[in-house]
């Protein structure tokens, strides 16, 4: 009863720490910005990955729910702050598929996940802390690179109102040429958000206008988690 119930809170402590990486992402990049955002999950999911990777040998389950209590943490915030991060920086034709084609590779990073799980690969009784702990490898490799990318230009202008860091974002990512037509759009959000209140969660939730459309996300999501997937 002991080892199933250590079982479940190991299992369940990445769902909630998921949950309130979820919370906590919005305050995040509005306060910090995408990139330094993306690189502070870095640093989590390495500690995160640190902490598994040495409970074998520590012998202590504790260092592997707090290692996935931290990844769920930096995930929570990562599903929000990647996506927007990697639309804002993507040319404006190529936005929308870049905002769709991010779940494409959640679905293959869950799969090669499954695959490395195998028993004839990492999902061993000597190598489960390595195949707990790989996600601080691609962590690793993301800090290294990120830091030669600039911050998306809609956050320098409409965030910071820094417009010659905008445009030189711009230029940065998307090559030397004209771009009044994006720096005009931008400039039009602006100014139709200026003033416009950002809600936390529990102010959306008593606004009466967004219900039907939180009923539709609550019932898909419960649809995919209750479905027996979990269970499988």
């Amino acid at each position: 009863e002991t080892l199933m119930l250590l079982w479940s809170l190991i299992v369940s402590m990445y769902c909630m720490g998921g949950m309130i990486g979820c919370l906590c992402s919005g305050y995040l990049t509005a306060k910090f910005g995408k990139k330094k955002s993306l690189l502070l999950n870095d640093g989590v999911l390495i500690a995160a990955a640190l902490l598994t990777g040495s409970s074998r040998r520590a012998k202590a389950f504790e260092l592997i729910l707090a290692g996935r209590f931290l990844e769920g943490i930096a995930a929570g915030i990562h599903m929000n702050a990647h996506v927007q991060y990697a639309g804002e920086i993507s040319p404006k034709k190529l936005r929308g598929f870049m905002n769709v084609t991010s779940t494409v590779f959640l679905a293959l990073g869950k799969t090669l996940a499954r695959i490395l799980g195998l028993r004839e690969l990492l999902g061993t009784e000597d190598m489960w802390n390595v195949l707990l702990s790989f996600s601080g490898l691609v962590a690793l490799i993301q800090l290294i690179f990120l830091p030669f990318f600039p911050e998306s230009p809609p956050y320098l202008l409409l965030q910071k109102g820094d417009k010659a860091g905008c445009l030189k974002a711009m230029k940065q990512l998307w090559g030397e040429r004209n771009y009044q037509t994006e720096f005009d759009d931008l400039m039009k959000e602006k100014t139709i958000t200026k003033g416009t209140k950002i809600m936390n969660v529990l102010e959306v939730l008593r606004e009466g206008s967004v219900h039907p459309q939180l009923c539709t996300m609550l019932f898909l999501l419960l649809s995919l988690q209750l479905c027996g997937l979990s269970a499988v």
